[in-house]
């Protein structure tokens, strides 16, 4: 009996593989690997994405270890893309969060995007942060800072023009806990994935 089910081996393992359930998600398709998140945390955080990206691949328009730390290098490299965003942050502190944006990450007067965008951080378990429906200061770009999220005078979210320094507070929009470990920060990584 032994033999035979080892003969068979290569055979049995391919019959009990099994067939994703109807209901798991479809695991995203990256172009190139992330420097920021690993497998299980992208795995974990595309549950939370608005159904309308599912099977979308997730396409890197900007990393600061290949473009270097400007916002209005970001906000270049993101002209042309209609999609929604997500942003992924590391800190010096190896903390690692960011942002779904509905909609590209581009200059802009007032605050943009819809009740889809949220805010999120792995501490070290991923928390999403979604909108509370109480305003609608989801994102606005400046050429001096990127802010998702606000109330009382805080963002969520906030990036200086050189993406270096940041910034995360409790805020309206969200509800959100400081997302790094502490409410200012540097960033050592920043990565935007176009979703569609």
């Amino acid at each position: 009996m032994e033999d035979t089910l080892s003969g068979e081996e290569g055979e049995e393992e391919e019959e009990e593989e099994p067939a994703p359930a109807p209901q798991d998600p479809v695991e995203p398709q990256l172009t190139e690997a992330s420097q920021v998140l690993g497998a299980s945390e992208i795995k974990q955080l595309s549950l939370h994405l608005p159904p309308r990206v599912t099977g979308h691949p997730w396409i890197l328009a900007f990393c600061t270890s290949r473009d270097g730390f400007s916002l209005r290098r970001l906000y270049r490299q993101m002209e042309g893309h209609g999609g929604p965003v997500l942003l992924m942050l590391r800190d010096q502190d190896g903390q690692m969060f960011g942002a779904f944006s509905s909609s590209a990450i581009r200059l802009s007067k007032g605050f943009y995007g819809t009740g889809e965008t949220f805010l999120f951080s792995f501490s070290p378990q991923l928390k999403v942060f979604k909108w509370t429906g109480s305003n609608s200061f989801f994102v606005k770009g400046d050429l001096d800072s990127l802010m998702l999220g606000s109330g009382s005078g805080q963002f969520g979210l906030w990036l200086d023009g050189d993406l270096y320094h940041g910034g995360s507070y409790p805020c309206a929009t969200f509800n959100n806990e400081v997302l790094a470990r502490q409410e200012q920060f540097c960033i050592e990584e920043l990565e935007a994935w176009v979703l569609s």
